[in-house]
């Protein structure tokens, strides 16, 4: 067999195990965010449960807070960054930070700007949202349109990434 059969041969194999190993990262995170959106769907049937007076309210942000940080690991663990946020935020020396640096409000402002940028990202948020409070969108399409409004309006955050 000529040299270069054998070099051909041996890219095609190379081709196919890396689109085989890439097929499998694939199925593992479709799997990883159907587990995600369980999960999340469950928590909001835990939500709204919740009574109205003072301690169901803390018990209600604390559930809302369970399930933003289901997300937020969930992107962490993807390495998705925004402007560094959180990841490369979090070596960086405590003084060159604010006090309140890794606050929910920041949190909420990464998970928005993702999921205006990242399909699984948007689902995952969007399964938040839409299951956690119902009515307020009519569609993904509505929910993600006002994400880019509320971020780009520069005064629905307080705050910045």
């Amino acid at each position: 067999m000529p040299m270069m059969l054998i070099v051909m041969e041996i890219i095609r194999i190379i081709i196919t195990l890396q689109t085989n190993i890439i097929q499998i990262f694939v199925n593992m995170n479709i799997e990883i965010i159907v587990v995600l959106k369980s999960k999340i769907i469950e928590l909001s049937l835990e939500h709204k449960l919740i009574g109205d007076n003072l301690d169901d309210y803390k018990d209600s942000d604390l559930i809302e807070i369970e399930a933003e940080q289901l997300v937020v690991s969930y992107c962490e663990s993807n390495v998705y960054l925004v402007n560094g946020f959180p990841i490369k935020k979090k070596i960086l020396p405590v003084e060159d930070l604010e006090e309140d640096y890794f606050c929910r409000e920041r949190y909420k402002l990464y998970l928005d700007t993702l999921a205006i940028q990242k399909e699984d990202v948007s689902e995952l948020m969007w399964c938040y949202v839409s299951s956690f409070w119902e009515d307020q969108f009519s569609s993904k399409d509505e929910y993600i349109q006002n994400l880019k409004d509320n971020i780009d309006s520069g005064v629905f955050y307080d705050i910045t990434i």
